[in-house]
């Protein structure tokens, strides 16, 4: 088995077009923290992770300073090293900044590994080149007016999104206001998605939803991270679908949610529960557990790790502030994405010295 000769890795700041808002914070930066992996194999493994402006630095610190001296002459078995660099991970908390770290290090590994072995990533987590329907987020942040909601909504109606999700946050009245607007501009068979950004409580999503006279695809995230029991308490109140998961940083914080029966969807993403290898446990026990999984963010490695499940009615098209610095961006065709052919996730970045931090 081939092993790990070193690792690289950097820290840039990436810009937005213009600021993102929702209802808890603004940013309008992307840092991405990266981790090129060589192998004795000769192939290089792209990895990386992400924040929103904020604690790049210390991501990149722990990776230099904890995980890369420990990586350093293991094999390039992703599970295997996933596993082992948790270890270093018992004493200061395994959620937050260590999982950024780890997931860097994982989505490079697995990338590694599909290259070593002449494969696209999906091919190697045992899925087939297909086409996955999309949902868009860019057009619906807190930000833009009504006019600028419904331009933005006529336009993922004509790219075909299967798709929107919209921010609230600004009242219920004039959330109410807004989601009617966005619901008028969509073709009918286009789910209307609402996110609260946790800003909710219990009482406030109840009277939101009872209120709201559109249908909603999903309410996600309204109310506290991590307080599984009362988003079980909301679900059983309300009579739309909850989604969660963007803020889970482990697998065993996705159990929580299933036992407790917490969500009708999960949303986890790579770069925040730890990489390729949870991402997969999480979808894995989701399937048994008849629990759609629609990932977070980065869609380019989202679209092979969906690949082997059928309950992922779509994957999320985010900000494209990542497709700035990427040599290939995935191409939007009849409102989905599919998968490149090229070995590993086909994620080649470019043009990164320029924000470097």
């Amino acid at each position: 088995m081939t092993t790990v000769t070193s690792v690289e890795t950097g820290l840039y700041g990436i810009p937005n077009e213009q600021a993102l808002e929702d209802a808890t914070q603004t940013f309008d930066e992307l840092e991405l923290v990266t981790a090129l992996v060589e192998t004795s194999a000769g192939v290089t493994g792209v990895g990386f992770t992400y924040t929103i402006g904020r604690g790049g630095r210390t991501v990149k610190q722990f990776l230099d300073d904890v995980l890369v001296p420990r990586l350093e002459g293991m094999p390039v078995a992703p599970r295997q090293a996933y596993t082992d660099l948790r270890g270093e991970t018992t004493f200061i908390g395994r959620e937050g900044i260590s999982e950024f770290a780890i997931a860097a290090i994982d989505v490079a590994l697995w990338d590694a590994k599909a290259k070593e072995t002449d494969q696209p990533l999906y091919a190697l987590l045992g899925g087939t080149k297909q086409r996955v329907p999309a949902y868009e987020t860019n057009g619906g942040w807190i930000q833009f007016d009504e006019d600028q909601l419904r331009e933005n909504a006529r336009r993922v109606g004509e790219e075909g999104f299967a798709g929107m999700k919209m921010k609230v946050g600004r009242g219920h009245t004039e959330d109410a206001q807004r989601i009617r607007a966005v619901r008028e501009e969509l073709p009918d068979d286009a789910d209307l998605l609402v996110d609260a950004n946790c800003s909710f409580s219990v009482a406030e999503a109840r009277r939101f939803v009872n209120e709201l006279d559109v249908p909603l695809g999903w309410l996600e995230e309204p109310l506290e991270k991590g307080d599984y029991a009362a988003y079980a308490d909301l679900r059983d109140k309300v009579d739309v679908p909850i989604a969660l998961g963007e803020n889970g940083y482990n697998t065993t914080q996705f159990k929580q949610v299933l036992s407790q029966d917490a969500a009708d969807v999960l949303q986890p993403d790579v770069s925040r529960v730890g990489g390729i290898t949870p991402w997969l446990t999480v979808a894995e026990a989701a399937s048994l557990w008849n629990t759609p999984v629609s990932p977070h963010y980065v869609e380019p490695v989202h679209v092979h790790l969906v690949a082997p499940f059928d309950n992922v009615p779509y994957v999320e098209h985010h900000s494209t502030v990542l497709n700035k610095v990427v040599e290939s961006p995935l191409e939007l065709r009849d409102g989905g994405f599919t998968p490149p052919d090229a070995p590993g996730h086909g994620m080649v970045f470019e043009g990164l010295t320029q924000y470097e931090k």
